[in-house]
C-alpha cells in the first residue's frame, strides 16, 4: 500500500511541476528516471517521488518549499550526502554554462558543469582552475566542498580562491 501511496503523490506532484518547469519531470519507472539519478555514489542512492532535469532551478525550488516537500539537488554524483527518500530531487546537470572573466580571474560556474568545462573555458584566456584531476568532476560541488586538487599544494583549497 505504501508504494501505491507514494506512486499516486508522485504522479500529483509530476502534474504541478510539468506545468511549472523547463525540463524534463520524471516519476521512477519511467525511462529516464534511474539514468537522471546515476552518480558515482551508489551506496544510499536517492528515491524520490520525483525528479526534474532542472534548466533553471529556481522554479523547481520555489515548488517545493511552498509545500515544504523534502528537496535535494544532485549535479554530477560526487560528495553526495544521504539519499532522498520521496519528495523532489532537483538534477543539474543540465545547467553547464560557463563564463570566465579574464581581466579579474574570476568564472561564473552553472551548478552542473563540470571542471572539464571550466579549464576549457579558462584556456581560451590562458588561466587554469583549481581542479581535481578528474575532468568529469563537477565544479560546484567539489568547490563547496573545498576543492584539493593537484595545485592544491601551491595554492591550497579551491574554495580559498
Amino acid at each position: 500500500m505504501i508504494g501505491a501511496a507514494r506512486k499516486t503523490a508522485g504522479m500529483a506532484l509530476y502534474s504541478e511541476l510539468s506545468d511549472r518547469v523547463h525540463g524534463p519531470v520524471l516519476v521512477p519507472g519511467e525511462p529516464g528516471y534511474e539514468d537522471e539519478l546515476a552518480g558515482f555514489q551508489t551506496d544510499e542512492p536517492h528515491r524520490p517521488d520525483v525528479v526534474v532535469g532542472a534548466q533553471d532551478a529556481a522554479a523547481e525550488v520555489a515548488f517545493a518549499a511552498a509545500p515544504a516537500l523534502p528537496v535535494a539537488v544532485h549535479a554530477a554524483g560526487h560528495g553526495r550526502g544521504a539519499g532522498l527518500d520521496g519528495g523532489v530531487v532537483i538534477s543539474t546537470r543540465r545547467m553547464h554554462g560557463v563564463r570566465v572573466y579574464p581581466d579579474t580571474g574570476v568564472a561564473h560556474v552553472a551548478a552542473g558543469a563540470h571542471w572539464a568545462q571550466v579549464a576549457e573555458a579558462a584556456a581560451e584566456h590562458g588561466l587554469a582552475p583549481l581542479s581535481g584531476s578528474f575532468p568529469a568532476v563537477g565544479a560546484v560541488g567539489c568547490l563547496l566542498g573545498g576543492g584539493l586538487g593537484l595545485m592544491g599544494r601551491r595554492y591550497g583549497w579551491a574554495a580559498d580562491h
